[in-house]
């Protein structure tokens, strides 16, 4: 079934959330798409935008499961969060020219293989393309000024990120803020992984299914709650210089290792 909105004004927040169509084509003269408006439409396969629209709200078409093609009008300025979170189907985008920010969580979870971001683009928002299963490779454009943690996680056939931003560098397959000094994402297939020595801030070492000890030399700082999580081959891992910031969620859903090795004297609590 095709749906042709006629009129903006009949559209509202979560307007068709789990309706059943397979195709939506958007009216020209529409400036923006509401909020989850087509939120787990499972069967929509097809989605039409006029070249007016200048933004899409949070979570838009989070959940469109079998969504495998949409267009991304030049004008387009703003993809807000969660947007093309769960399109498992959606393998590959045009981005426009013009943007200038990916949104936290964007592409979170899609089947992309493969994306092109644009020259001009100045922001990454965090877990942009997490568990992205089948993206093969990422290059991030020298205008880019700013990049969230997490941006990839690691899977099978992802070659890794190539980075011409400045203040920021790939070392042992892993992401590094340089100014922060601060790792952002890791995708290492290496069983026993040494973190690099020019960071004392880990982000996110997670969603890892190779890794199986983890070796920090240096003194470090966990500045997330799950810096660990989905980790669920990892058994051992030796903070030698020490460490704070471990939470109740650094190890979720881990298979919790076996061994946690602290050099810290007065470390809070027992692992």
């Amino acid at each position: 079934m095709k749906i042709e909105v006629k009129t903006a004004l009949a559209l509202k927040y979560n307007a068709f959330i789990g309706e059943t169509f397979k195709e939506l084509v958007f009216p020209e003269g529409m400036i923006e798409i509401p909020g989850s408006l087509c939120e787990d439409c499972r069967q929509l396969r097809k989605i039409v935008l006029p070249s007016t629209i200048k933004r899409i709200d949070v979570g838009a078409f989070n959940g469109c499961r079998k969504l495998e093609e949409i267009n991304l009008p030049d004008g387009l300025e703003e993809i807000a969060d969660d947007v093309f979170q769960g399109c498992h189907a959606l393998k590959h985008i045009t981005l426009p020219p013009g943007l200038k920010r990916l949104s936290p969580e964007i592409f979170d979870n899609s089947g992309l293989e493969s994306i092109e971001l644009p020259d001009g683009l100045e922001s990454i928002g965090y877990w942009a393309f997490y568990s992205c299963n089948s993206l093969k490779s990422l290059e991030i454009p020298s205008s880019v000024r700013e990049i969230g943690f997490g941006i990839v996680s690691e899977h099978e056939n992802f070659e890794g990120i190539i980075c011409h931003a400045n203040g920021f560098h790939v070392e042992n397959d892993a992401l590094i803020d340089d100014k922060n000094k601060e790792l952002l994402c890791c995708w290492t297939k290496q069983e026993n992984y040494v973190v690099p020595e020019c960071v004392d801030r880990i982000a996110c070492i997670s969603n890892n299914g190779y890794v199986k000890t983890i070796t920090v030399k240096q003194p470090i700082k966990l500045t997330t709650v799950d810096a660990f999580a989905f980790d669920m081959g990892l058994k051992e891992i030796d903070f030698q210089g020490g460490v704070t910031g471990i939470t109740k969620d650094t190890f979720y859903l881990c298979n919790y290792p076996s061994k946690i090795k602290i050099k810290q004297s007065g470390f809070p609590g027992h692992l």
